[in-house]
């Protein structure tokens, strides 16, 4: 009897199916549905980014002190900078005086800085258009209402006494203040008048009765000027340059007797010079800017300049009586480092001739040569520096 076989073959069970009903057999080599996972190797976490310095940055103290060292050389620079455009623009105002009054000097119709006359001390500036009749003061008052430099520059030139009159109780440059910032351009213009007449002057000017008359009626309008400066209100932005121009309006008098009064003190060695040229100068401070407390920025400066320069110029005087030349000039006087330049370039000059100066003598030199012309402090600073060390130093 032959035996029966019967093959049944094998159905797939996927899960989550029932296992009820046919199914489709399936080699084993047959490749697994695509929705079917694939489970590879494990990855690693993905490491964030973290940079790493090859060189430590250094401490903060350096980093500070180094940060204060560049802007000091920033500050340096730029007060370098503002200094030689000051010296510029004072080089190019002096060489435009000088051709001025060598123009009017040579004029073949007998014109000179000063007119004899009814011009007395006026100014000539051969541009400005002169007047057909005198002008009036109201005139000028109503060219300062308006902003007419032209007008006003004309006064200068061709009627500078109108400059100086006082009408309605005021005069021209307080009136002009008084009107506000507005007309600060009128002002400047003005102190800028009175200026260029005090420059215009020769050494032997200042001793004619018209001159020193028109120089008394100049120093009223400053001082007034200086004391509208300092009241509620008003800037006091150019009160130096009204002291400046006062002190400018002494001529060379002034400075050469300072100059000698400072260098007796020099010798003396319980002197005080510096405290007694500061002294000097703020004398002409009036008694409302002597009572101000604390002082004014701008005006603590000139007067520190103004007081250095007298001791520079002393300090060279006794110099220059044992070597045989020339003092400094005085057209220097106050402006910045100009005296102090003029020092270290005479001292130059004559090194060769150095030996012949007392110990003291060159010690003072090398003092205002080491501290007057420090450019990392300010005029007040050097001032201080110079007074620490000869006023209390040299005993």
């Amino acid at each position: 009897m032959a035996a029966s076989y019967s093959f049944k073959s094998p159905s797939l069970q996927i899960p989550g199916q029932s296992s009820a009903g046919p199914s489709t057999p399936r080699h084993p080599w047959t490749s697994p549905p695509l929705s079917t996972p694939t489970h590879g190797p494990p990855r690693s976490p993905r490491l964030q980014s973290s940079p790493v310095l090859l060189h430590p940055l250094p401490p903060s103290k350096v980093l500070e002190r180094e940060s204060r060292a560049q802007s000091e050389l920033e500050l340096d620079r730029q007060i370098r900078q503002r200094q030689q455009e000051r010296e510029l623009a004072e080089a190019l105002q002096d060489q435009e005086w000088e051709i001025q009054r060598a123009a009017a000097r040579l004029d073949p119709n007998g014109l000179s800085i000063f007119r004899n006359g009814s011009g007395k001390g006026k100014s000539v500036d051969l541009e400005t258009k002169p007047f057909a009749r005198p002008p009036q003061a109201y005139e000028l008052y109503q060219a300062i209402d308006k902003h007419d430099i032209d007008f006003i520059m004309r006064v200068r030139d061709h009627a500078f006494p109108l400059l100086l009159q006082k009408s309605a109780g005021e005069f021209p440059i307080v009136y002009a203040a008084r009107l506000g910032d507005k007309h600060r351009d009128v002002v400047i213009l003005l102190i800028g008048a009175l200026s260029r007449y005090v420059n215009h002057l020769d050494k032997e000017d200042f001793e004619k009765k018209e001159i020193k008359n028109t120089l008394k009626a100049l120093r009223g309008n400053l001082k007034l000027a200086i004391d509208n400066a300092l009241l509620p209100g008003y800037s006091p932005t150019l009160l130096s340059s009204y002291l400046q121009v006062l002190i400018m309006s002494e001529g060379d008098a002034f400075l050469h007797k300072s100059t000698y009064e400072i260098s007796l003190l020099l010798r003396d060695p319980e002197g005080s010079p510096v405290k007694a040229a500061e002294q000097l100068v703020r004398q002409f401070c009036t008694k409302e800017l002597r009572g101000v407390q604390g002082g004014i920025h701008d005006v603590e400066e000139y007067v520190a300049n103004a007081a250095l320069d007298l001791v520079i110029m002393a300090t060279w005087s006794l110099a220059a009586q044992q070597l045989d030349v020339d003092p400094l000039p005085t057209h220097t006087f106050a402006r910045d480092l100009r005296t102090y330049q003029e020092m270290v370039e005479a001292t130059e000059v004559n090194r060769s001739k150095m030996v012949k100066c007392t110990k003291r003598v060159r010690h003072l030199l090398d003092v205002l040569q080491d501290l007057g012309g420090d450019t990392k402090k300010g005029v007040q600073g050097r001032l201080k520096d110079v007074e620490k060390a000869l006023d209390a130093g040299m005993r």
